[in-house]
């Protein structure tokens, strides 16, 4: 195994200068769609080199999003503020902003939308209607089927994501399998894919599902395993017993059979526990010390027995970004060039939850609930974004130590406690070894909407 770098993909549309006027209008819902904030600044410039973009509108509740507000802002786009008192209230200021463009702005003939919310199907219908171009970029799992039909084109949120690519061409080397070998593999990833679109409450169509097959499995190609076409795929995967088509083309939907095969069940889990290995071990890295960059993963995994090739992925580089999609772990592009990326875990919500449900009394008190999903998917993103693991957190919420710095905070703000998220954020800056005003400073921010403020002692 050796170095890795990420680099920018950009198609050769995309790297020449293009004489197009056409004008466009961006409207993102931000509470649906969002990613890092490389991803949101590729993205804008993928956008803006398809044409002049005459407005360009984010929409969400902005006071828990400070720091991504002024990236936004920064990055051109104005910052709508929808308070989250009531349900899709966001949705539809939205909805009346590109209505109102819709009535006041002909000449614009591209509408962006970066949502996957089934409740802008109809104004997606009435772009149609009006003869516009639609660009839907979202997260195809969680991606209303009706949205991606009506759609002119179609972004996953994620391609936009700095590329993994080789340093060396040998890096990238594929491994040899059968191609009989890799269809079923391919199929079995195909059942991935109805499960997650179903979980997510949509019903997988056959151009659905390939947006999600290729945003979960990116090296996947069809004619890469003898298949001219996609549709030819998902005949063969039928004819396999893996699937069942539903109704005639183009209102095909995916289905899985009731009874699945113990090849088939063997497979998944198998497939399943070798991206848990890899999320496992780049914990163990962050643990130790500092995280594992991509060459030393690589050789812990093959060290430790994980045969990416033997669960459908030719590259390593495939395998890696394959556990990224599915929310596994998070490949970091190093600030030093030439440096081999690095790899961060990621804990899903259920994962928080259980977490919190096994310490919440201890840590944190009886009278402490486990905090709701909203607030767990955000102390995830906080791990996440100070690279810490959930041992880490654990020791930094019991450490004396740090209990006596983060006591001292409160006593000097006259406050008896903090809610679950900035009390672990404070617990986690004082164990890093944060300065008192820089730890103040970023738990302030978090506190603001609660009309709360911490001062130093």
């Amino acid at each position: 195994m050796a170095c890795f770098k990420r680099v920018v993909k950009r198609s050769v549309a995309s790297m020449t200068s293009t004489k197009t006027t056409q004008k466009l209008a961006i409207f993102w819902d931000v509470e649906n769609v969002a990613d890092e904030s490389a991803t949101h600044r590729f993205m804008t410039e993928r956008i803006r080199q398809t044409g002049m973009v005459t407005r360009a509108y984010a929409f969400a509740d902005w006071d828990p999003r400070r720091q991504m507000a002024e990236e936004l802002y920064e990055l051109g786009y104005d910052l709508i503020h929808v308070p989250s008192s009531s349900d899709n209230a966001s949705d539809y200021k939205m909805a009346a902003y590109i209505l109102d463009h819709l009535m006041h702005y002909p000449e614009t003939r591209r509408y962006v939308l970066i949502t996957g919310d089934g409740d802008f199907k109809l104004i997606a219908g009435a772009l149609k209607d009006h003869g516009v171009d639609l660009w839907l970029i979202s997260n195809p799992i969680i991606t209303a089927s009706e949205l991606l039909e009506l759609a002119t084109m179609y972004s996953d949120i994620f391609s936009f994501r700095p590329a993994l690519d080789c340093v060396r061409p040998e890096d990238c080397d594929e491994s040899v399998q059968s191609i009989v070998q890799l269809r079923h593999l391919a199929a079995v990833q195909l059942q991935e894919v109805i499960r997650v679109i179903t979980k997510a409450g949509s019903k997988p169509g056959a151009g659905h599902a390939k947006h999600v097959m290729k945003s979960l499995n990116p090296d996947f190609d069809e004619s890469a395993i003898g298949f001219e076409h996609w549709n030819d795929f998902l005949d063969w995967s039928q004819a396999q017993n893996y699937i069942v088509l539903e109704g005639e083309m183009p209102g095909t939907i995916l289905t899985l059979p009731d009874k699945i095969s113990p090849e088939s069940v063997k497979m998944t889990k198998e497939v399943n526990e070798a991206f848990a290995f890899m999320a496992k071990v780049a914990e163990e890295g962050l643990n130790e010390g500092s995280p594992y960059n991509l060459m030393e993963l690589g050789t812990k995994l093959s060290e430790r027995g994980l045969e990416f090739d033997k669960v459908g992925y030719r590259r390593f580089s495939d395998f890696v970004l394959a556990a990224e999609k599915r929310g596994l772990i998070r490949i970091v592009t190093p600030e030093k060039d030439g440096d081999s990326p690095f790899v961060l875990p990621v804990y899903d919500v259920d994962r928080m939850q259980s977490w919190f449900e096994e310490n919440v009394e201890q840590i944190f008190g009886p009278s402490v609930n486990v905090p709701k999903p909203a607030f767990l998917k955000k102390i995830s993103h906080m791990l996440l974004e100070t690279r810490t693991t959930l041992d880490e957190l654990e020791n930094c919420l019991t450490v004396p130590r740090v209990k006596e710095a983060y006591n001292e905070i409160l006593a000097a703000s006259e406050i008896p406690f903090l809610p679950p998220f900035q009390q672990s954020l404070a617990h986690v800056l004082i164990g890093k070894g944060l300065e008192c005003t820089n730890i103040v400073e970023k738990v302030n921010d978090e506190l603001s909407p609660l009309g709360i403020k911490l001062q130093c002692p």
